[in-house]
């Protein structure tokens, strides 16, 4: 007969055999199936100049795209299908998760595509719909990122309201336009740019509202010329004259504009330097003096 000690060094032996082989089939497992990477999306918006009365944007969307480069189009899950939401309740600073977390295989993309089905517009307590251009029910954009293995790559769509939404006003009625213009970006390496109006400029101009603009420089000349353009625009209230500027690509030469009356004519300017605006980087206007 075997002895109790015996028994119980065999059932030892035999138990650490067993996992010994279960984590040789888990390694080789791993190994055969190769990496893979984690990726999503958020959605945001700055807090856009829009039309008085303005109280949500909501825009509805339908699919989400990435392309590998020299490879097809790979269509990735939303947070809802189709996916409805109100652009308004997500703006300074705040996101939304559009694309869930999902696997990718590691590699080089270079293209985003988003599908949007209809937009509507709630303003003064009633409902608008919004006409999409037909050429803009699937928008796509140029982005190159890369996918390391095991790595989590996090970006940030910013939907810029302000720039994709046309109001059209008659006598008698009111329509809207939508032609999205999106800015994407890596999440954490996003820059913003930081400043405030202070209430004697509000008061000398007589004004409750001021318009700040950015536009992205483009020949680094500190002055807008034909190739700069508008990267967003944002309103700040006197009640409320600290603003943030969020999501913007870092490295890059911004001129910011602020007009406190309806003239046109900017009351304040100042050119941002690419070197000023590193990766994750914040910028102070006015070298953090009020405005």
């Amino acid at each position: 007969m075997i002895s109790v000690r015996k028994r119980a060094l065999y059932s030892i032996l035999t138990l650490l055999a067993v996992v010994f082989f279960i984590g040789c089939e888990v390694s080789f497992f791993v190994g055969f199936n190769g990496g893979s990477s984690t990726f999503f999306v958020r959605v945001t918006d700055a807090k856009p100049a829009l039309p008085y009365g303005t109280e949500a944007v909501y825009v509805t969307f339908e699919d989400f795209f990435v392309h590998r480069e020299g490879g097809e189009w790979i269509s990735l899950p939303l947070a809802q299908m189709p996916y409805a939401v109100d652009l308004l309740e997500f703006h300074s600073g705040r996101t939304t998760t559009l694309v869930q977390p999902v696997s990718l295989e590691p590699g080089t993309y270079d293209r985003i595509r988003v599908s949007i089905s209809s937009a509507a517009v709630l303003r003064d307590g009633s409902f608008h719909s919004v006409a999409i251009a037909s050429g803009n029910l699937l928008v796509e954009m140029d982005f190159f990122f890369d996918l390391e293995d095991g790595r989590t790559l996090d970006l940030t769509i910013d939907f810029d309201l302000s720039q994709s939404l046309t109001l059209f006003q008659t006598a008698v009625a009111s329509s809207y336009q939508l032609k999205p213009v999106l800015h994407i970006n890596q999440t954490e390496t996003a820059a913003t740019i930081h400043g405030e109006i202070s209430a004697e400029t509000f008061a000398e101009y007589d004004s409750r509202e001021a318009t700040v603009s950015l536009f992205v420089d483009k020949d680094l000349s500190g002055d807008l010329s034909a190739g700069d353009e508008e990267y967003t625009r944002v309103v700040v209230d006197r009640d409320n004259p600290v603003f943030t500027i969020f999501w913007l690509v870092p490295e890059q030469g911004y001129t910011i504009q602020i007009e406190m009356d309806e003239t046109g004519s900017p009351e304040f300017e100042q050119f941002v330097f690419p070197a000023d605006l590193q990766k994750g980087d914040s910028f102070e206007l006015n070298h953090s003096n009020p405005i």
